[in-house]
């Protein structure tokens, strides 16, 4: 059977939030200008996210052998319900944004086809990447990821919740252990074996994806589940060296950045998160302060502002324009906060539409499934 979540650790709702704004630092930067790459190391912050679901989510997960099927199908539906409808809104989104870029373009006599763009395309192509992206399998398909660019970790997290669903009942975490090492196998194969598309486009596909999702996703989950055993590895000096050691990982893939090797420090990333996270547990937020309430803020509204973010900063760069030239650093200064400032509240009030009229509606129609399935679980 599975359990109801026992705490909610109201800071990790806040660094959910920094997460998602540093993931938006990353494309604002990558999108415009191969110059100013001081930003680039940022797309480390979906480890992070990797981690922080593994830990959030572990006392939903099954955790007995008992009933371990039907508790595994239910756990698998809420998580259905919970990422599907703004990441399938956000390909929505994303569909228009690019056939606004297209007209935007031909307006101007500019024949180029924007990134993921289906246009041009046979029909029954643009139906097989369409299929593997509302499906939340993009990590399959690297046509499929470049409608919507961030939903790959959604799409590789997803693969890494199922697999992992009747995993986690097996004794002293050995299921989690194993599923870490296969992750680890897989991004090592990924790192090895695809290092073309990897050049291009990053550690976001087939392998190295996966790998990414099922490392981190499992690192977090035994956080969660030796929590209390850990709790006494929580102090100051801790704290301030999983600090030193989160910076130091940006600092060094800065270094690495040219090289081929450089994202060899995804192997290392979700055990670095995992212990900032681990300190992070030890401060308490009290519910209904003002602190409570803007960390609650930032956490809810993280998922929206990282699946809409690309596809506005695309459209916007397209249709809009960025810096011509060779950006002097104050234009470039001026351009970073203006466009980032204006996508993540665009993306806050897109997800706050979507949630309102989309996400609320689909989640309260699964939460009555789920409890009709739990309801027939506990009658069998």
């Amino acid at each position: 059977m599975t359990t109801a979540p026992q705490h909610r650790f109201l800071l990790l709702d806040g660094m959910r939030g920094v997460a998602a704004l540093g993931v938006l630092a990353f494309h604002v930067t990558v999108s415009a200008s191969s110059d100013f790459q001081q930003l680039a190391s940022f797309y480390l912050f979906v480890d992070f996210f990797f981690v922080l679901s593994g830990f959030v989510l572990w006392p939903s997960m099954p955790q007995s052998s008992r009933g371990l099927g039907k508790a595994s199908r239910i756990f698998i539906v809420k998580r259905i319900f919970r990422f599907w409808p703004l990441a399938v809104t956000s390909l929505v989104v994303a569909l228009i944004a690019l056939d606004s870029e297209r007209n935007s373009l031909l307006a101007k006599d500019n024949f180029t086809t924007p990134y993921g763009s289906l246009a041009g395309l046979p029909a029954d192509e643009r139906v097989h990447i369409l299929v593997i992206a509302f499906l939340l399998l993009q990590v399959l398909l690297a046509a499929a990821i470049a409608i919507n660019v961030p939903l790959w970790s959604l799409s590789a997290e997803w693969i890494a919740n199922v697999i992992y669903a009747p995993l986690t009942a097996i004794k002293w975490g050995l299921g989690i252990i194993a599923a870490i090492a296969a992750g680890y196998l897989m991004l090592w194969i990924g790192l090895t074996f695809d290092a073309s598309f990897i050049e291009y486009s990053g550690p976001i596909r087939g392998f190295e994806a996966v790998g990414r999702a099922f490392l981190g996703f499992g690192i977090g989950l035994l956080l969660r589940k030796y929590l209390t055993q850990l709790s006494r590895f929580r102090n100051w000096w801790l704290l301030a060296l999983s600090i030193a050691l989160v910076v130091s990982l940006f600092f060094i893939e800065d270094e690495w950045h040219w090289n081929s090797y450089r994202y060899a420090i995804t192997y290392f990333a979700a055990p670095v998160f995992a212990l900032l996270i681990l300190q992070l547990t030890k401060f308490e937020v009290t519910p209904g302060t003002r602190k409570a309430k803007v960390l609650t803020f930032m956490g809810v509204y993280s998922f929206g502002v990282y699946v809409f973010h690309q596809p506005l900063i695309q459209w916007s760069n397209v249709v809009l324009g960025t810096p011509s030239g060779v950006f002097p650093a104050n234009k470039w200064i001026y351009f970073f906060l203006v466009q980032s400032v204006s996508i993540t509240i665009v993306s806050i009030l897109f997800t706050l539409t979507a949630r309102t009229l989309i996400e609320k509606p689909v989640q309260s129609w699964g939460r009555k499934l789920t409890a009709k399935m739990v309801q027939k679980s506990s009658s069998s």
